[in-house]
């Protein structure tokens, strides 16, 4: 049973992970078409002033895509616990470097990241398969709360 909940948490995973990984797709994008502009910072790529909003957003999705990899299940509850501190620690990046501008999808982010805490506190208590689901459920909401900062971060930092 405990198995076959796993298989249904990483199918989850999978499926939210393709709509929150475009880093490696958006990067070589963002090369090229941060070259492009006049207003570009030095060697960062990034538009000019706006360089640690953009580093904290790249960092922010290098460890969401981590949360939503659904080899995180093989470190089991340990595992998800750190991924999900490390989301925490970038987003704090966002807050700091972004201030107020993308207060709404933080606000987001961190809800979910809230609910996903508690979902991961339930693991070894009570029914494993709906303790296991709502992980997976809390991990995708995580998901989509960041794609949508991330669609903000966007028309900042471009792609």
């Amino acid at each position: 049973m405990a198995g076959a909940a796993a298989v249904a948490l990483a199918v989850v995973l999978a499926g939210c992970s393709s709509g929150t990984s475009p880093s490696t797709s958006s990067s070589a994008t963002s090369s090229s078409s941060s070259s492009a502009s006049s207003a570009v910072s030095g060697s960062t790529g990034y538009p000019a002033g706006k360089e640690q909003v953009c580093q904290a957003r790249d960092q922010l999705k290098t460890s969401i895509s981590a949360l939503t990899n659904p080899t995180l299940l093989v470190g089991g509850a340990d595992a998800i616990k750190a991924a999900v501190t490390q989301v925490q620690t970038d987003l704090g990046g966002i807050v700091a470097a972004g201030k107020q501008d993308y207060e709404p999808q933080v606000t987001a982010v961190q809800s979910s990241l809230d609910q996903l805490q508690t979902a991961v506190g339930n693991l070894g208590n009570g029914n494993v398969t709906q303790n296991i689901q709502a992980v997976g459920a809390a991990i995708a909401a995580t998901g989509t709360a960041a794609a949508d900062l991330f669609s903000q971060l966007k028309t900042t930092c471009g792609s």
